[in-house]
């Protein structure tokens, strides 16, 4: 997903999320907006992983970090704690639930 991000490729970082989530087209619109604003650079840190064959719940310390296309933009750091659920559906993991999804809305770049 970090890698997605950097890369600008919403679809694999869509990827892992359940199309039923509840948010997951704010989550998409948010994302698409984010990357066609800036160039990214992101990086995770599990700190938690609990569960067991069917069910994750996982802490990630997320750094996200958002430069401005324009050459003299402005940068902007985020980093936080992402809690995210995950449930195995056939041979695959998807993200059920991620808080807070307000980590990933578009960065504030004309101030």
């Amino acid at each position: 997903m970090a890698a997605a991000l950097s890369d600008t490729n919403v679809p694999e970082f869509m990827g892992a999320f359940d199309k039923n989530m509840p948010g997951y087209g704010k989550l998409k619109t948010d994302v698409t907006a984010l990357m066609t604003q800036a160039d990214i650079s992101s990086s995770i840190e599990p700190i938690k992983d609990e569960g067991d064959d069917a069910a994750h719940k996982m802490d990630l310390d997320w750094f996200l970090q958002v430069r401005s296309l324009s050459q003299a933009g402005p940068i902007v750091t985020r980093r936080e704690i992402i809690h995210a659920e995950l449930r195995k559906q056939g041979k695959h993991w998807k993200i059920v639930s991620l808080q807070p999804m307000e980590f990933f809305a578009p960065a504030k770049l004309d101030k």
